[in-house]
């Protein structure tokens, strides 16, 4: 299944309607100015994502329920000008990166099950059913940002995974420089992406969770008893959030949510491995690290934790 609802659209109008109350088509007709006919193909569309829609003679339409992933809902939350939905996608990153080639418009895309889903440095991110696979894209020029300034987009969304995470698992804490880990196992990951031209350029923010998927060596939510929609919820809240913040609050924040600081790691970096005690990250987003009595300061590479 796929589903793509525009800003505005008819069918979105509807559903917010359909959320009031018992509506009748004539109505909605008024109300939206529109024709009976276009209320009655929104109302079959919504019916199409899987909520119940019935009508009530004398009344009107009645909204019934809605299904385990509310797709219009959700779409409402974010406040896109393209929403996509998504049972299955390649991956929601590269399906962003496609459709910005064709058009600029900022859109988020989730999909229940990725077949080519990616990490960091290509790497592969296992997303079976059960899981919540996200992405969003926006120009820079949003948040007021530049392209030298991409790392802070990489902590800001791991705060504000972090922190809608933490509404359910409350020890949950940053690794430096997109993990969120559970007990200290990956419960969740961010991948960022630069697009466009230097002079215009877009960004787009990946977000995984395991919600209740197994993946190996990796931690979920399962024992929390949550759905993969109300994970996507509090991400989406928490990323609007988090992306309206100085970074200042944003860089105070990582620092109380990661529980990396005073401890040995082992970085790989750019051919180079650097072992030594984290001190924090310092205004760019790069990290500190103390290595033989020397300051050093990384800012991008994969990190261990040394025992």
């Amino acid at each position: 299944m796929k589903v793509k609802i525009v800003k505005d659209e008819t069918s979105l109008r509807v559903f917010k309607a359909l959320k009031r109350g018992v509506v009748s088509g004539k109505d909605l007709s008024k109300e939206l100015n529109v024709s009976r006919t276009a209320v009655w193909k929104a109302i079959e569309k919504i019916k199409s994502a899987g909520y119940i829609v019935r009508g009530v003679r004398g009344k009107g339409y009645v909204l019934i329920s809605s299904p385990e992933f509310p797709v219009y809902d959700i779409a409402e939350m974010c406040e896109c000008e393209e929403f996509y939905f998504f049972d299955v996608v390649d991956s929601t990153n590269t399906f962003l990166k496609r459709l910005l080639s064709e058009k600029k418009v900022r859109s988020v895309a989730i999909a229940l099950k990725q077949t080519a889903g990616r990490g960091r440095l290509g790497r592969e991110w296992i997303s079976d059913y059960g899981g919540l696979y996200f992405s969003t894209c926006f120009p820079l020029r949003d948040i007021g940002i530049g392209i030298e300034e991409l790392p802070r987009i990489t902590l800001t969304a791991g705060v504000a995974v972090c922190k809608a995470i933490r509404e359910i698992a409350p020890d949950c804490t940053i690794k430096w420089p997109n993990d969120i880990m559970l007990r200290e196992k990956k419960v969740s990951g961010i991948l960022c992406e630069l697009c466009g031209e230097t002079e215009e350029p877009w960004v787009i923010v990946g977000v995984g969770v395991n919600v209740k998927n197994e993946v190996p060596n990796a931690a979920n939510l399962k024992e929390y008893g949550v759905e993969v929609a109300d994970v996507c919820k509090l991400v989406i809240l928490k990323l609007k959030e988090c992306l309206k913040k100085d970074w200042r609050d944003i860089r105070r924040e990582w620092l109380e949510l990661t529980d990396m600081i005073g401890k040995r790691v082992r970085i790989n970096s750019s051919g180079k491995t650097y072992t030594g005690v984290v001190r924090g990250i310092d205004e760019r987003g790069a990290l500190i690290l103390e290595s033989n009595g020397e300051t050093v300061i990384i800012f991008s590479g994969d990190c261990f934790y040394e025992r």
